[in-house]
């Protein structure tokens, strides 16, 4: 089975490199924006990868495909059956990072066996030509040098990745209970790209990641990479058919507080 999984890893891998092609263009229309609520945009260029990756995939492998434009066609085409391997893709995580030339943005591609069980992830930065890519089980890798969390055991000495969900709004009561949350933690960084922020985690770059209210496809490749890097992450879908998770990924070594709680999923390493 493993055998087969390096496959599709490389096919994953492949596929990123498709939608960087894209994206790596320097076409301005790639940047025609939409914003989608309050703190949310979505760009030319996610339409456009994100046809490009879906359609290497499906030449590839007869697996299901599911991305933020497909689950907005059809939403209840999810996890039909809980045994399904899925191809899970975010063809542009850290939108705003790239409509403003920040160099902090990936593209995510995970396999997932339904709902509970994360096989394997691509991430690749490719304005750095970083690509992260992980089978759980087998092992992380960075540009194909084999990566692990770290051993960090002090909260206080510890990196937290976390972002503020795209549906809140900046009262004096929300992010007052933020700050209680992460107060603990020796820094703080919002890079704005979840896949980043996880990959950060599973290289040993930082020692943590937490986030509420964050759609699946953009953590998917993340939680496996962390889980094959040695990491522990305890994930659920607040929402089941809006697929939004709260995501809490460690080294293994630090025990945060606020926990998934009862009804979490796939809190093992």
């Amino acid at each position: 089975m493993i055998a087969e999984f390096d496959k599709l890893l490389n096919i994953a891998k492949e596929a990123a490199l498709v939608g960087a092609n894209i994206l790596k263009d320097s076409d301005s229309s790639l940047k025609e924006t939409q914003y989608n609520g309050l703190h949310d945009v979505q760009l030319k260029a996610d339409e456009v990868a994100e046809k490009n990756i879906v359609s290497y995939l499906s030449s590839e492998t007869d697996i299901d495909i599911i991305s933020e434009e497909m689950w907005k066609a059809s939403p209840n085409k999810v996890f039909k059956d809980s045994s399904d391997l899925l191809w899970v893709v975010d063809p542009l995580d850290g939108s705003y990072n790239f409509l403003y030339n920040i160099p902090f943005y990936c593209i995510s591609i995970a396999l997932w066996q339904g709902r509970e069980s994360p096989i394997l992830g691509v991430i690749y930065n490719f304005y750095t030509n970083e690509l992260f890519s992980g089978i759980v089980g087998k092992g992380s890798w960075f540009n194909n040098i084999k990566i692990r969390t770290t051993d960090t055991k002090d909260i206080g000495k510890a990196i937290l990745c976390t972002g503020f969900p795209v549906n809140i709004d900046y009262s004096t009561e929300n992010l007052t209970k933020y700050i209680y949350k992460i107060r603990d933690w020796g820094k703080i960084r919002l890079f704005g790209s979840a896949g980043l922020s996880l990959a950060y985690v599973a290289s040993g770059r930082v020692d943590a990641y937490q986030e509420e209210d964050i759609m699946f496809w953009d953590v998917a490749a993340g939680i496996s990479l962390v889980r094959a890097a040695g990491g522990m992450v305890d994930f659920m879908f607040s929402d089941e058919r809006d697929l939004k998770m709260k995501v809490v990924a460690t080294n293994n070594h630090l025990r945060i507080e606020d926990k998934i709680g009862e009804g979490k999923l796939g809190s093992q390493t």
